[in-house]
């Protein structure tokens, strides 16, 4: 391998993807060790001061980040790469164990896990260091999944702090909504994952979703992510919220990266998936239906009304229907779809009764299996949390204490699971997609399908659609598609990067 040149001059972390920094190192302009250094130096540039985005909980220590990218450096010198991401770093949301040795909990982002210690490293982290990448830290996110309580901020957590957009001057609103003003919130719950990689911390980011965890912060960063078919990726060592409808899944500045890091979460599977060995570039043969946008905003609750953003992103959003079109793709617009406010058990929301029905088993499940820890329950948390209030952020606990109380007979919840399934899938995700002979539906990402898509157990992802005008925050689009067709929405979200603008870095960064 030739000697690696003085790096600096060739590396700019926040535009260039996981597949660009590969070329640096496979070309030998750059060495493992001078990337993570690199990397290292970003975070320690914009975390905590510059424009102190809060993205990491935890960084793994120096040292042991140094040995393992010496040792990638000289597997490579040697011809052994691990796979095609062999020496690059990436981030992992602080709801997956670590190796025990790199001394990093997964806390949530709360102060009652801080101190808890796990016994191995979750099987999907095992599989991104067997394929020779490099977990460089814990991702911060909205405490508990954003499943703590009603006041919680998109990217907020007790431990790690708010987590700022690379792209806001200024940062989010204090006491803002969970999802928040449009222009400013860089949403959740997986927004660390989100905003290290636009920030160049890292070039790929593992996080999870349950309902627009993954898509939402990474829809604000300007980004391509995909939330896998929920219950197929094995959850050891994942701290579970809600069995259900959670899984893992990747973000990236390519689609070309994220399909990578997908296919490694993917192999993890008992019957891995099929991905595409070549993926598209026009969208010959491709057809998709698109919703109403205006029946599908998101509730007062969680974001607050902007008429102007509204404005600007349907806009933008039916200027990508007419480019798809003009293009050669088969748009239906708009097309009917079962709606979270009809998917009700029993005059009850359909979503919120399996999760609050999920969540305190789940945790306690979870705690219970810890070598070592101050909590080994939910109401153990509570009371945590009670005792502590100067450890809360200005954090409630509301979820909490309606979890803990909940009563609903296992038998409900077995029906709640089954009766939501079939209507928010085959009756309808299903029913749609049949009718019009569609590949998949999209929607705004700033809208509510992620949970039709989550009661159905589909896998969703997102892509960039546009810049909001002034505040530069990004916005972008939802794709949903159903069981098992991850292929199927990385194919489509190719397409789209090859024949629409390329997605615009975070300036702010440049400073």
């Amino acid at each position: 391998m030739p000697s690696a040149k003085s790096s600096s001059k060739n590396l700019d972390l926040v535009a260039q993807s996981a597949a660009e920094l590969q070329g640096l190192l496979s070309s030998g302009v750059v060495t493992s060790t001078q990337l993570v250094k690199a990397c290292l130096a970003q975070v320690e540039r914009h975390d905590h001061r510059g424009m102190n985005l809060h993205a990491m909980i935890a960084v793994t220590p120096k040292s042991k980040l140094l040995d393992l990218a010496k040792k990638l450096d000289t597997e490579r010198q040697n011809n052994r790469l691990r796979g095609p991401f062999h020496g690059l770093p990436i981030i992992v949301k602080d709801m997956f164990n670590t190796d025990p040795g790199l001394s990093m909990a997964t806390t949530l982002g709360s102060f009652a896990l801080q101190d808890a210690q796990h016994s191995k490293q979750a099987l999907i982290v095992q599989k991104l260091v067997e394929q020779g990448l490099i977990i460089l830290g814990k991702a911060n996110l909205s405490e508990f999944g954003a499943a703590k309580g009603e006041k919680g901020v998109g990217g907020l957590s007790a431990l790690g702090g708010q987590c700022q957009s690379p792209y806001i001057k200024g940062g989010v609103i204090e006491r803002d909504l969970a999802l928040g003003h449009s222009t400013k919130n860089p949403g959740g719950s997986s927004t660390g994952s989100a905003v290290g990689v636009a920030a160049g911390y890292s070039p790929l980011a593992l996080a999870s979703e349950t309902d627009g965890s993954i898509n939402t912060p990474a829809s604000r960063a300007a980004l391509f992510a995909l939330k896998c078919t929920p219950q197929t990726i094995p959850p050891d060592g994942t701290f579970l919220i809600s069995p259900t409808f959670e899984s893992a899944g990747g973000m990236a500045k390519t689609v070309e990266d994220l399909a990578g890091l997908i296919e490694i979460i993917v192999s993890t599977t008992d019957t891995p998936l099929q991905l595409p060995a070549k993926l598209p570039t026009t969208w010959s043969g491709i057809t998709l239906g698109f919703v109403d946008p205006k029946l599908w905003k998101l509730p007062s609750s969680l974001l607050a009304p902007d008429e102007e953003y509204s404005r600007q992103m349907t806009s933008s959003y039916e200027a990508a229907i007419d480019s798809i079109q003009s293009l050669g793709g088969h748009i239906h617009y708009p097309v009917p779809l079962a709606h979270p406010s009809d998917l009700q058990l029993e005059g009850e929301s359909g979503y919120i009764t399996i999760l609050l029905g999920e969540i305190r088993d789940s945790v306690n499940q979870t705690l219970a299996a810890l070598p070592s820890t101050r909590v080994r329950s939910l109401a153990d948390i509570i009371k945590f949390n009670d005792d502590h209030p100067d450890l809360q952020a200005g954090l409630d606990q509301t979820y909490h204490i309606l979890a803990q109380e909940d009563n609903t007979p296992p038998e409900t919840l077995t029906r709640a699971r089954q009766e939501m399934k079939q209507r928010a899938g085959k009756a309808g995700i299903d029913k749609t997609l049949a009718e019009f002979n569609l590949d998949a539906i999209i929607a705004p990402m700033d809208s509510t399908i992620s949970t039709v898509a989550a009661l159905a157990g589909y896998p969703t992802a997102t892509m960039p659609l546009g810049y909001h005008t002034p505040s530069g925050r990004p916005f972008g689009l939802c794709l949903v598609a159903p069981a098992h067709e991850e292929g199927k929405l990385l194919a489509i979200m190719n397409v789209y990067k090859a024949t629409f603008p390329k997605r615009r870095v975070p300036l702010l960064l440049y400073g």
